[in-house]
């Protein structure tokens, strides 16, 4: 799921049980592209936010692999959602969204931005997790000749999420994540994390992305549709730079650009950790 600030847990890990802190607004199935209401008190909200999401996101992704919508709150500023696995493929998958954090009827420029990179960003977990991109897998130990292992299973070679570990994540920097990755104390854990993040700040579009090469390939992702094309090289804005070898994420970097409401001026530099 995605928060404000650095995370302790991956937005591709299975759907988390609701908490106390959270309270349900809806849950509905998702066919073909299209949101079957359940006669609940909140159908009309629930395909007004589906319908948000269809029209900024592309669609063949979402038709092929999204079968379910929960909507959800647990008070602003908390989790905003994420796109999380419906089972242990990842082959299904559920929308959670934070209808607090999400306010799609908002029209603070701000919020809707905010929104919108959250939007952006679990569409890339979305992009580069998928079947065609992971290899399934009971390993828990990684086998370098077949490539970066995720929770899920093997990033498949050619694979965007390969293709950027191999470019951005040298050995030395994955070790180096790898060993605070282990630390099973939380505190520890997110403290370190940050501390890794700080050594490394020029390499990372943000602080979040420093948790995981998951995260920072989606993070990346967002900055290249929000970002116009970096004239600086180096660290983080090759990283940018690295989806433009791909037409058809060109493509999807348009059609979003095209349906959202506003374009971000000088992204990468404006913005502002939370």
């Amino acid at each position: 799921m995605m928060k404000k600030g650095l995370l302790l847990i991956p937005t591709f890990l299975f759907v988390l049980q609701l908490t106390n802190a959270q309270q349900q607004v809806g849950v509905w199935n998702v066919k073909n592209g299209k949101i079957e209401t359940n006669k609940s008190e909140n159908d009309q909200l629930g395909v007004q936010y589906w319908e948000c999401i269809h029209s900024i996101l592309p669609n063949d992704l979402l038709n092929k692999y999204v079968l379910s919508l929960r909507l959800f709150s647990d008070g602003k500023s908390e989790d905003m959602g994420g796109m999380n696995q419906l089972d242990e493929t990842v082959e299904f998958w559920q929308i959670d969204l934070d209808t607090a954090d999400m306010n799609i009827f908002t029209r603070d420029s701000i919020q809707i931005l905010d929104y919108t990179h959250t939007l952006i960003h679990e569409f890339g977990h979305l992009l580069t997790l998928n079947t065609s991109q992971i290899e399934l897998t009971d390993d828990e130990t990684e086998d370098p000749d077949r490539g970066y292992l995720t929770t899920e299973g093997y990033a498949i070679k050619g694979s965007y999420l390969n293709r950027f570990v191999e470019a951005f994540w040298k050995p030395n920097l994955l070790k180096e994540w790898d060993r605070i990755n282990k630390k099973k104390n939380k505190k520890k854990l997110v403290d370190r994390l940050y501390d890794f993040y700080l050594d490394h700040a020029q390499e990372f579009v943000t602080d979040y992305a420093a948790e995981s090469p998951e995260e920072d390939i989606a993070e990346s992702w967002t900055f290249f549709v929000l970002s116009d094309k970096p004239m600086r090289s180096g660290g983080k804005y090759q990283k940018i730079k690295f989806f433009y070898q791909f037409p058809e994420l060109v493509k999807y970097r348009t059609h979003i650009r095209e349906n959202i409401s506003s374009i971000p001026v000088s992204y990468v530099e404006n913005f502002k950790q939370n």
